[in-house]
């Protein structure tokens, strides 16, 4: 029997307790799984107890096909009874919901499978199995939980890591001198920034060491692994833009020009590409 649950990203990152309820198939308390609503059963005279019955039938003169099918006096049960339980009605069993509590650990991946041992469906004729929860991720969403809304909410996890995209401007990416201050899952703030004249460049990626998801205890982790935590990749994105006031672009155009001329040109530097490789003499 397997039950899906989903959780939020925090409850991945700081562990929680959740408390669920399925509704399965149970042994009638009142009855004790006997259908008999004074206790008190007889074996079944067509089948003998076995809940199965043998038929013969004649294919032809000397030929007989034997067809083993369910009593139809019992139900296969192999018992009969004079007086139903008036809670199952003599089904034996009954639908009820039971409760469980899902304990989230901290740095548990998505998709894993939590075992219960014997809730899962009920019989007198059989064990019960085992009640299987995956514990699946909810993704945020603008609007809710505002009380206890952090940035963390919107990070995207894969594994260990966790990813964040943070929106720069042009000036912010090209002079510098910015702070953010990004408030993580579990409430802390993980400061980001760049010094005047630190250039960041369009879809940079930082890699902030210690700032992912915490490494699961249940996790295989080789000999020289000795993290506690993944790390969290942030991605710059540049906005340009969509126009600039005719004295700002005057004066910006100068200043440019004005730099060009004392620095000199080179397509080749001011292009960005790479600078080609010499090959010697190799067409020789």
């Amino acid at each position: 029997m397997e039950v899906p649950i989903s959780v939020s990203l925090r409850d991945f990152y700081t562990g929680n307790d959740h408390d669920f309820t399925v509704e399965k198939q149970a042994i009638c308390s009142t009855c004790e799984g006997s259908g008999s609503a004074d206790g008190k059963t007889d074996t079944c005279g067509a089948c003998g107890g076995r809940g199965m019955r043998v038929q013969k039938h004649m294919l032809a003169p000397g030929i007989f096909q034997q067809v083993q099918s369910t009593c139809d006096q019992c139900g296969g049960k192999g018992k009969t009874f004079k007086t139903p339980c008036k809670v199952c009605h003599g089904s034996r069993v009954i639908r009820e919901a039971e409760t469980h509590t899902l304990s989230v650990e901290k740095g548990m991946p998505k998709g894993v499978r939590v075992s219960y041992e014997n809730e899962a469906d009920e019989s007198p004729d059989y064990v019960a199995g085992d009640l299987v929860v995956v514990v699946e991720q909810i993704e945020a969403k603008i609007g809710t939980d505002e009380a206890t809304r952090t940035d963390g909410m919107f990070f995207r996890r894969r594994g260990r890591d966790l990813f964040w995209r943070e929106i720069l401007s042009l000036r912010e990416a090209w002079l510098g001198d910015w702070t953010r201050n990004l408030t993580h899952l579990d409430g802390h703030v993980v400061k980001l920034g760049r010094g005047r004249g630190q250039v960041i460049q369009p879809n940079q990626v930082e890699i902030v060491k210690g700032e992912g998801m915490p490494v699961w205890r249940g996790e295989q982790r080789s000999e020289d692994d000795d993290e506690d935590f993944g790390n969290l990749h942030v991605e710059y994105v540049v906005i340009l833009p969509d126009q600039m006031e005719s004295g700002m672009e005057k004066e910006f155009h100068t200043l440019w020009e004005k730099w060009r001329k004392k620095n000199g040109v080179d397509l080749e530097k001011d292009s960005g590409r790479p600078a080609p490789k010499s090959r010697g003499h190799d067409e020789l």
